[in-house]
């Protein structure tokens, strides 16, 4: 079953049956510690865990594409990062007319691509992008962050990695046992449903990588720049600087 991060009613039944079983606990230890001890509430968490693996969660992968590139997600699906791959991406680019192979030599040059951060991972949000205002420069800067994050003040390179595709945000549903090397989602998971039933806003920005390519069956729709959902998707009229394609 798809579990909707933002619409805790939407939940997986046994999941949420679960949270309403151990609410009281949950909420005193993400609220006043009072009584919960984090014992309990550790083994809570994992148990929550287990009962979340059979099931599939709403995610959001922001990026700025070519349209070679929506199409070859849509029909391939998400290769996991790595430098032969931004380099290929680089190569088919200036196939495309993007830039020039003298810019294509620097971006090479400069890359992060090996970072252990950003090699043999997909970053997915599991709250829409516009709930997280940490997702501008993917949809400003082409390349991802392996290549953006060393050149984006560059006054030569950054304006070309503006111009290169457009804003787009690929969602997905995902096996939520892609997952499985968690960064924490469950926390996040129990503290919006304690907020949801207590009446109180939890604005937590959940996230997770996927350690493995995602196929294409999982690919529910790449919503691009030009699309009429693609500003209340991604939050982007609420930018100081307008997002904008050159």
């Amino acid at each position: 079953m798809l579990l909707d991060y933002d619409h805790p009613a939407s939940w997986p039944p046994a999941v949420t049956a679960f949270l309403d079983e151990h609410l009281d606990l949950l909420d005193d230890w993400v609220t006043t510690q009072r009584f919960a001890t984090g014992l309990q509430y550790d083994r809570l968490v994992e148990r929550l865990g287990e009962l979340l693996l059979p099931h599939e969660i709403l995610a959001w992968h922001c990026s700025r594409l070519m349209p070679h590139e929506r199409a070859a997600i849509l029909a391939e699906g998400m290769d996991l990062p790595s430098v032969d791959g931004l380099m290929g991406r680089i190569e088919a680019a200036v196939s495309a007319g993007a830039f020039t192979p003298e810019i294509a030599a620097q971006f090479r040059l400069r890359h992060q691509a090996r970072s252990p951060t950003r090699a043999g991972r997909i970053w997915f949000l599991f709250t829409r992008p516009r709930n997280d205002d940490g997702v501008e420069d993917f949809f400003r800067f082409w390349g991802g962050e392996s290549l953006y994050a060393a050149i984006d003040r560059d006054t030569e390179l950054g304006p070309i990695l503006r111009a290169t595709g457009v804003p787009c945000v690929v969602e997905a549903v995902i096996p939520i046992s892609y997952f499985q090397d968690s960064l924490g989602y469950e926390t996040h998971i129990v503290r919006k449903f304690c907020g949801w039933r207590r009446g109180r806003p939890y604005d937590g920005v959940p996230h997770d990588r996927a350690l493995a390519p995602v196929p294409p069956r999982l690919i529910r729709q790449i919503v691009t720049f030009h699309d009429p959902d693609f500003a209340a998707l991604s939050g982007c009229n609420s930018y100081f600087e307008p997002l904008t394609i050159v």
